[in-house]
């Protein structure tokens, strides 16, 4: 049997993922009645919870998500200092991300059917439209940009239900933390040309980004791939791929269509809302397959990881908990935000429901979290990657420069960005670096 360890309300069972700025844990909790609920707990690795633009940049996403209440948006329940730790509890959808499906795919030799791509996308669209159009409390739009659709952020659980998750660098009117002009955040193959150039982003952005998922599930490859970051930066800045049906033949063609309208360099020629892409992709799933359904979606996942699904169980059974938790469940450093009724107040470390308060506010919280106060985290292979250019120097000069770039892993952790050049990438390392995160930098900065 393996010991669960206690964090604030949170029992941590096994670690699910694993990446540059934290860990996320499966994690089992109890409500008033004594009925165990399993959440996820993103908990903020050791040697950078002193960074302030870091624990800023959760309490945004915590924010974010706190605000944000739709079917297709992972929950979050609390952003929490606890026995000196900084964690993120949140909804724990059972399931694989879209990163996991793919790769599946990709070893299956066979994309994803039109069917569930489309209604994956429309779940998406309508998750991206419930974030582009949220408001505050008084009718204010928050004018979020997600800023990092891509696989590994949206989940399908085994029931069929469809989650995007990490809002850790969404745009808000709420966030604290800035974005200098010439600072491009996200995954490179999924960004938008107009992210790609470090401009002002606007919700299409995000329908750019949806264009590029849909392309992968109907087609098992990204539509923009390169040998190196800055040539998958030029591909990405261009908008230009092969066609759906040079690839995959029999795709239906209104499929297609509707792809390559999320995929238009020119954001006049996009898709002009998430909700427009929704309501095209639902009317193509009505007319090619009437009776889909979600379930149709979570059989198809479930067929895929049938032996993951049963070794999952078995190891959850592996746990138990401490008899005598502690009643120390930190402090919510969101809960202004969430409000006197937020759900993670039910939650106990108690088997037994005996229900707990808050521990006493901290008044100064390092002047981070104060003023404003899925889930997912990036894999080992997505480690944030960072290239110290500005976007005129990008747009003048990127054809020129060697193709390459900083070790991926190194923008956060070493503090010694290289200035001035850029350095060759070596040829043994895998596409699956374009899967990173990238944090480019104006000189301004520091």
């Amino acid at each position: 049997m393996r010991r669960a360890q206690q964090l604030g309300r949170y029992h941590l069972l096994d670690r699910i993922a694993f990446g540059g700025m934290a860990e996320i844990y499966r994690a089992k909790t109890f409500d008033a009645s004594g009925h165990a609920h399993i959440v996820a707990v993103k908990r903020v690795l050791a040697h950078l919870a002193e960074d302030d633009d870091i624990i800023q940049m959760l309490v945004d996403e915590a924010k974010i998500a706190g605000l944000l209440k739709h079917p297709n948006v992972a929950r979050v329940y609390e952003f929490a200092r606890a026995h000196g730790e900084y964690f993120i509890a949140m909804e724990h959808v059972d399931g694989k991300d879209l990163r996991a499906i793919l790769e599946r795919c990709r070893q299956d030799k066979r994309p994803m059917p039109p069917s569930h791509a489309a209604y994956v996308g429309a779940e998406m669209a309508a998750a991206l439209h419930a974030a582009h159009s949220a408001t505050d409390k008084s009718g204010e739009s928050l004018k979020i940009v997600h800023r990092d659709v891509s696989p590994s952020n949206i989940i399908c659980a085994y029931a069929g239900e469809v989650k995007l998750c990490d809002f850790g660098i969404a745009k808000a009117t709420l966030s604290r933390v800035q974005t200098r002009t010439g600072v491009i955040k996200g995954k490179v193959k999924y960004m938008s040309p107009e992210q790609a150039l470090g401009r002002k982003l606007d919700h299409r952005s995000d329908i750019f980004s949806l264009g590029s998922v849909l392309y992968e599930m109907l087609t098992r490859v990204p539509p923009f791939t390169a040998t190196s970051e800055m040539g998958l930066l030029i591909k990405v800045r261009d908008a230009k791929y092969r066609r759906i049906s040079d690839i995959v033949p029999n795709v239906p063609p209104e499929i297609e269509s509707i792809t390559d309208k999320c995929l238009a360099r020119s954001r006049a020629n996009r898709f002009q809302s998430a909700d427009d892409v929704h309501r095209a992709l639902s009317s193509f799933l009505r007319g090619t397959m009437p009776n889909y359904s979600r379930s149709h979606l979570g059989r198809y996942v479930r067929k895929h990881f049938s032996s993951e699904i049963e070794r999952e169980l078995r190891m959850l059974e592996e746990y138990v908990v401490s008899a005598e938790p502690s009643s120390d469940v930190g402090e919510n450093l969101i809960s202004n935000v969430l409000g006197p009724n937020a759900e993670f107040s039910r939650f106990s470390p108690h088997a037994d429901g005996t229900q707990v308060e808050d521990s006493e506010a901290e008044t100064d919280v390092r002047g981070k979290c104060d003023q404003g106060a899925s889930t997912r985290v990036d894999d080992e292979d997505e480690e944030r990657t960072e290239i110290n250019a500005s976007p005129q120097q990008f747009e003048t000069n990127a054809i020129e420069q060697p193709g390459g770039v900083r070790q991926a892993g190194t923008a956060i952790l070493d503090g010694a960005p290289t200035r001035g050049r850029i350095r060759s990438m070596p040829a043994e390392i895998d596409e699956e670096l374009h899967n990173a995160p990238t944090l480019i930098l104006d000189g301004r900065r520091r």
